[in-house]
């Protein structure tokens, strides 16, 4: 990393290990510090697509990911440097991923490094259920196992009662007397998501994703020391804070929100609509390409990959939700313009546009209503018999497939542009880092480019020339594990299961 960055406050939520609760801890939070009025970024570490869609929600502010493993050093610093605006009075909230020092296979990647890199001090949020001095043993160890990360605070989550919650309070005092407990959240019902295969069910689909929200951050607000955390966001390692001293009303923080930061565009899915309030779950927002009126050197977002075109139409619906903000963002950036259009709603791309995006999400839910979208299947064919480019992740790349078999063995035909059928009939999950290299060149790049992503689905596919074709690209996993040849290309149309990062 650039040795003379202005160092980005931050604060990183971890936990000993996935499923310890800290997803809604990170809501909750974000939440009750948006309805104290305060503006305060949120991120999520690693590849997470669902995640960063609930924080979006909780926020009221798009979340960006921020990836040690895919992204380099320079790129996270930029992207967190634009993310709180070149304003050094706000940090950021950064939810980890998986425990704090797990990440790929092979090294790197894990939430640790991220805090490590940034100089972010750690809040551990930790299961105590059936733990009273062994959560202090746990937080212990946590604490010293790599000295370059702080464990700053710590969160007990899921505690039984008032005495089990003092029992772990005392056994901490001995044990970790330097790091404060911040808060102990008790067990409830009401801090309950739901969940899907691929993890969270998306925020779209929650039922009352507001009133979820709004109790966990009553919840929050009774059993966390909110000013206490929003102080150590403001004196992150990096020493970029504005002193311990201030209060929550002063320094970082400080900023107040109006619905929506002013950084941000709000976009509707509709081709025909520009501008529009934010939506519950936030399933338009991209981020514009400059920032306020005063130009810093982060005004702009970073371009991590050129665009696919100077006018790139991109699928947003219920089946094409997957989209890393920072993508888009560097692309209009780099000057290209960017609007939506609904396949659900049997939406075709804007004529004039020159590329087409497909990105994840769940087609395999929707299958009968993508096989009765004419107007969109008609599109698409269009733009490829005038070799536009149309480019398919994941979710898109099985939808320009010919066929696609959902878990009940219902064929339902897709576009066609490509030689692939996928059946979710027989579910087998394919997780994890991908590095790849270009082998024939495209709109991404030209032959022998290199690119870093994850791969995260249940299909099997059946191909026309083999399971995989005359794969444009070569993969490997984390550990360079070699993977061979994988996606399918014909003409200007091109995919593959690889979800693009950096």
């Amino acid at each position: 990393m650039r040795a003379d960055r202005i160092p980005v406050p931050g604060l990183l939520i971890a936990a000993p290990a996935s499923n310890s609760g800290k997803t809604v801890v990170t809501l909750g939070i974000l939440r009750a510090l948006a309805n104290r009025g305060l503006s305060i970024p949120a991120a999520k570490a690693g590849p997470d697509y669902i995640d960063p869609a609930f924080q979006q929600a909780a926020s009221r502010a798009p979340c960006l990911n921020l990836d040690p493993w895919a992204m380099g050093a320079d790129a996270i610093y930029d992207l967190a440097r634009w993310h709180v605006g070149g304003d050094e009075r706000r940090f950021l909230l950064c939810e980890g991923v998986m425990g704090l020092f797990d990440g790929a296979a092979g090294g790197g990647g894990s939430s640790a490094d991220l805090a490590a890199m940034m100089g972010w001090p750690v809040v551990l949020v930790v299961d105590v259920r059936g733990q009273a001095a062994s959560a202090a043993a746990v937080i212990a160890g946590f604490s010293r196992f790599r000295p370059d990360v702080q464990v700053a605070g710590v969160i007990l989550n899921r505690v039984g009662s008032d005495r089990h919650k003092q029992l772990i309070i005392d056994a901490c005092a001995q044990a970790v007397p330097d790091i404060p407990v911040l808060g102990a959240v008790m067990r409830s019902d009401d801090l309950v998501l739901p969940e899907r295969h691929l993890g969270l069910v998306q925020a779209g689909e929650h039922p009352a994703l507001e009133t979820f929200l709004d109790r966990a951050a009553q919840i929050m607000e009774r059993d966390i020391d909110l000013d206490a955390l929003i102080k150590l966001g403001k004196t992150a390692e990096s020493g970029a804070g504005a002193g311990a001293g201030a209060g929550a009303g002063e320094g970082v923080g400080a900023t107040r929100a109006s619905g929506v930061d002013d950084r941000f565009d709000v976009v509707l899915a509709s081709p025909g609509k520009t501008t529009a309030p934010p939506q519950p779950f936030g399933a338009g927002i991209i981020a514009r390409a400059a920032t306020r009126d005063a130009m810093t050197p982060q005004a702009k977002a970073p371009v991590t990959i050129a665009p696919l075109g100077h006018h790139i139409a991109v699928a947003r619906d219920a089946a094409f939700a997957f989209c890393y903000v920072h993508l888009l963002a560097g692309w209009q950036a780099a000057g290209a313009k960017i609007s939506f259009f609904s396949p659900l709603a049997d939406e075709a791309p804007l004529a004039d546009c020159d590329a087409i995006y497909l990105p994840g999400g769940y087609p395999e839910l929707h299958g009968a209503v993508l096989a009765a979208a004419d107007n969109f299947r008609a599109a698409l064919q269009d733009a490829a018999r005038r070799q536009i480019p149309v480019y398919g992740e994941c979710g898109g790349y099985m939808v320009l497939g010919t066929h696609l078999i959902d878990a009940d063995g219902i064929r339902h035909a897709m576009t066609g542009l490509l030689p692939l059928e996928t059946s979710f009939l027989h579910r087998k999950l394919h997780l994890g880092y991908r590095q790849v290299e270009i082998r024939h060149s495209c709109k991404l790049g030209p032959a022998g480019t290199h690119l870093r992503g994850h791969e995260f689905h249940y299909a099997s596919t059946v191909c026309a020339d083999g399971p995989d074709g005359d794969g444009w690209l070569s993969a490997q996993t984390a550990d360079g594990r070699d993977l061979g040849a994988c996606g399918l290309l014909n003409g200007s149309v091109f995919g593959s299961f690889f979800h693009l990062i950096c």
